[in-house]
């Protein structure tokens, strides 16, 4: 070192000369500083719990944050500007992360599915061995039921001291496969009311306190029903620690003097645990309300308190470790130490609160936790005796090795095919712009007949395709403008409002299915007291059925017209009140300007106010209901439907109204209208509504009506016209 210097000659030749080498020199003195610093191993400069120590931890991360940043902006100038600066590095960098990368998310999808399929299966394991169990329980609860139900018929007038006998008798097949399992009998004389419960434990039973049967199972003991499942017992405001139990109740299969229920219980215990872990190769443990719900998620052992455990698999360490290496049952205590296991995974068991029958939230129940282990996943396949397996893992990777050759080719054949696909990517380009400008005649010149010939080809077809859609939009607009027109036309031949006619109410609506109706209904204003009223469902749907009930009317109005004005210059109302006659004039004038198959129900009126009389026709329309005191009938005279047949013949018939009286007109689309099963409205529920809320008025009852069948329909599509017609003699 000479005078003058500030650092020798070795360590200058040793130190970075350019920015970016001592930006990053920086970086590297002050991260060591600060982990050598601020480390509570090497240097405890401050007391504990000072907050000196926290501060110049970020003090000094602010400082580390300027030299990288600028070491990070430089080394993105230099791959940007050097690297990556001929096109050919950038292709083959493009071609790399697209062989690479595949390789990488293949193999992580396929670890992830692995493990993903395999702690499904282990859920599904798990609950299949508790359904399993529970279906034990209660199939030996049936068992012992039958033998119980036999020894009534068998004996009548016997003691509950014999059923207790039998109940000790028949409980060593269930402790045969569970050890602490339990069976609680109570016994009941009808007669007189006297009750006594037993509980049997280890083939020995002792009276039972004042046990009741849960109220929320009362019922189903009255129907001689069962229920068996998962309870959570305990816990309430007695203070007992709540248990987790299989548990099957029983009542009597028919009533007899001495009536009895069963309970088996089996605790989930260490022993049922066991069972989880044979079926599952996987340990188990059974913890109180962890406050983790949902199943799948995964937390460290230590988040799990020891002294919550209620039950386990795991084999114990120490000298307290049992013979059967699972504790859980009464009188075990827990381990000393917790199990190797690092991590858990929960599974919430949903039991049932056996004091009022509701279902427990994770929150409240106790929770399954099962044991995360990779490696016992990966040693379950490879130590598998199945030649199957070692075929798929031979078959995965041949298939591995496939891949990586196709990766390889593909980068080289992208290289050498680069122009191509530019020069054909840059043609799509220019054709996108041209359309995008609204030249929808551009076409693209088809060059080769590979997979870019074949885009190129499908090009044209989209734009050509989109022509198309663009003359279908304009013409399907202009269908909808004239159905709109349509619509709007056809909204004017209905009555805008009721008419006004002393001594009646009525009211109407049509609610369309489409945008225009087939259905038809009108009033017509014949003098003061006297009305016409139509209704008419056209055959068919859409433009054709709204054309001809467009006829309809204008056909109807100039009849009824015409005999109006000529009964008022004659004197004589008769020739109004023929509505058969009408309706045959109708049906010959439809005939005559309509095509085949071309016909309509139709149903026309005349009400006489003076007289109080309705004289009526229906030409095969569903018939209008009267109701007349506490009855109701159902106008069906007249004849068949109107356009088919031009000679046909049509009767009439005049009903006497009295004030209170109702006459409902409707078309099938109210009486036909079917709910999610399919089932109809019906004429049947359409009476019943009419008859409970008869009191209504007119526009109220056809308030109540509309609504009733909406609510039947319940968001179904509406699949036809829906016409109501209210006459309500006040």
């Amino acid at each position: 070192m000479e005078k003058g210097e500030w650092v020798p000659r070795w360590m200058a030749k040793a130190l970075p000369r350019s920015r970016a080498g001592r930006c990053a020199l920086a970086v590297a003195v002050l991260w060591g500083v600060t982990a050598l610093s601020f480390s509570d191993r090497i240097f405890r400069i401050h007391p504990q719990g000072s907050p000196w120590g926290g501060v110049g931890r970020g003090l000094f991360a602010l400082i580390l944050a300027i030299p990288a940043g600028c070491l990070l902006h430089w080394l993105y100038r230099l791959v940007k500007t050097g690297f990556l600066w001929k096109i050919r590095r950038r292709l083959i960098l493009v071609y790399v992360f697209v062989g690479a990368i595949p390789l990488v998310l293949i193999a992580g999808i396929f670890y992830v599915s692995a493990v993903l399929v395999y702690y499904q299966f282990s859920y599904y394991l798990i609950f299949k061995q508790i359904g399993i169990h529970t279906a034990r329980v209660h199939t030996f609860g049936l068992s012992l039921r039958e033998g119980l139900q036999q020894m009534i018929l068998d004996e009548p007038g016997i003691s509950p001291e014999r059923l207790r006998k039998a109940v000790d008798s028949e409980a060593r097949y269930i402790l045969g496969a569970y050890p602490n399992a339990s069976i609680t009998l109570r016994c009941e004389r009808l007669a007189t009311g006297d009750a006594v419960s037993y509980v049997s434990r280890h083939s020995v039973s002792m009276p039972l306190g004042d046990y009741q049967v849960p109220a929320w199972l009362q019922s189903r003991e009255g129907a001689a029903t069962d229920w068996s499942g998962l309870v959570l017992e305990g816990g309430g405001d007695g203070g007992a620690a709540p248990r987790l139990l299989l548990r099957s109740f029983v009542p009597e299969a028919f009533p007899s003097d001495l009536g009895f229920s069963l309970e088996v219980t089996v605790p989930f215990d260490g022993f049922i645990m066991g069972r989880l872990k044979a079926a599952l190769g996987q340990d188990v443990l059974l913890t109180r309300q962890s406050g983790h719900s949902g199943m799948g998620v995964v937390f460290p052992l230590t988040d799990i308190r020891w002294e919550d455990v209620l039950a386990s698999s795991f084999e114990l360490d120490g000298p307290d470790a049992s013979s059967s290496g699972m504790f859980g049952a009464p009188g075990d205590s827990l381990p000393p130490q917790p199990p190797r296991v690092p991590w858990m995974w929960s599974i919430p068991l949903y039991p049932v609160s056996w004091e009022d029958g509701e279902e427990m939230s994770p929150a409240e129940a106790d929770t399954l936790m099962v044991e995360v282990s990779f490696p016992q996943l990966l040693r379950s396949l490879r130590n598998s005796d199945s030649a199957a397996i070692h075929w798929v893992f031979l078959v995965l990777a041949v298939i591995v090795a496939v891949f990586i050759l196709a990766e390889v080719a593909s980068i080289v054949l992208g290289i050498l095919l680069t122009r191509s696909v530019t020069v054909a990517v840059d043609n799509l380009d220019v054709g996108t712009q041209l359309v995008g400008r609204g030249n929808l005649g551009h076409r693209i010149v088809v060059r080769s007949q590979d997979q870019l010939g074949a885009l190129a080809a499908s090009f044209n077809k989209m734009t050509e395709y989109v022509q198309q859609l663009v003359r279908e939009r304009v013409e399907r607009e202009r269908l909808e403008r004239e159905i709109e027109i349509a619509r709007e036309v056809q909204e004017r031949l209905f009555p805008d409002r009721a008419p006004t006619v002393p001594h009646l109410e009525i009211d109407g609506l049509c609610l369309p299915a489409r945008m225009v109706s087939g259905d038809y209904y009108d009033f017509l204003p014949l003098g003061d007291e006297d009305l016409g009223v139509a209704v008419g469902d056209i055959s068919g749907k859409g433009i054709s059925a709204a054309l001809l009930m467009a006829s309809l009317q204008a056909t109807l109005h100039s009849n009824v017209m015409h005999l109006h004005d000529a009964s008022v210059a004659i004197g004589d109302a008769a020739g109004e009140r023929d509505v058969a006659g009408i309706v045959a004039r109708v049906n010959r004038q439809l005939y005559a300007y309509t095509g085949e198959n071309r016909f309509a129900t139709f149903f026309y009126a005349h009400y006489d106010g003076a007289q109080g009389t309705l004289a009526y026709c229906n030409a095969g329309h569903n018939p209008p209901l009267h109701f007349h005191g506490g009855g109701c009938r159902r106008l069906e005279a007249g004849g068949t439907v109107v356009g088919i047949f031009p000679e046909a013949g049509y009767v009439q018939e005049t009903v006497q109204l009295a004030p209170g009286d109702l006459v409902v007109a409707y078309t099938d689309g109210l009486s036909e209208c079917a709910n999610m099963e399919g089932e109809e409205f019906g004429e049947g529920r359409l009476i019943e509504l009419v008859a409970a809320h008869r009191d209504l008025s007119a526009g109220e009852l056809k308030e109540r009506i509309i609504e009733s069948v909406m609510a039947w329909r319940f968001g179904g599509e509406q699949t036809d016209d829906i016409t109501l017609i209210i006459m309500r003699v006040v």
